[in-house]
């Protein structure tokens, strides 16, 4: 009588690593653990969108991974002085950026502050990695209105915006270096 020897089935998770709490499945595929992409799930896209081995980060995200909120080293306060065309320089006062709970996503900010303090109630704002934009406002409903922009840089804020009287269209154009206290 002859012995066979019974070949069985091969591993096809036998030269296949998962990475990140990544299992193999039956097929030999690397099956990812939420947030992980990739053939053995080595890219991490917490809030982004995963194509092609890199992860594209949601607004108000950034870094590799999108894992890092673009606002949170801009929120503080900050103080600095208006240089503006039509009121000129005021001097030294305080603002503040805080995190804005009413955005969809993690990119809203508020604003406190500006104008030397005109403004009462907030002026809503967006971020884009150091970028920040403020759309076009009335935030008292008093017929001045405001818009413009500003880039963080290092713990400064340079600030660029312009107020508008609307019943006169008196324009202030303005200027303003902040520094986070």
């Amino acid at each position: 009588m002859a012995l066979t020897t019974m070949n069985s089935c091969s591993d096809p998770c036998k030269d296949v690593t998962c990475e990140n709490a990544g299992t193999c499945n039956d097929e030999g595929l690397c099956e990812c653990a939420d947030t992980y992409f990739g053939e053995s799930c080595e890219t991490n896209c917490v809030n982004g969108t995963y194509d092609a081995g890199t992860c594209g980060c949601d607004a108000g995200y950034e870094g590799d991974a999108c894992d890092v909120e673009s606002r949170a080293d801009m929120i503080g306060t900050y103080s600095g002085s208006d240089a503006c065309s039509t009121t000129g320089a005021t001097a030294a006062y305080n603002s503040t950026v805080a995190a804005s709970s009413a955005s969809a996503s993690a990119d809203g900010i508020l604003v406190t502050g500006l104008w030397d303090g005109f403004f009462i109630n907030t002026i809503t704002a967006t971020v884009a990695g150091v970028n920040i934009t403020i759309p076009n406002q009335e935030p008292d409903s008093d017929g001045y209105t405001i818009q413009g922009s500003g880039i963080y840089t290092d713990g400064t804020i340079a600030w660029t915006f312009t107020v508008t009287e609307v019943f006169t269209n008196g324009v202030d154009q303005c200027t303003m270096s902040a520094v986070k206290q």
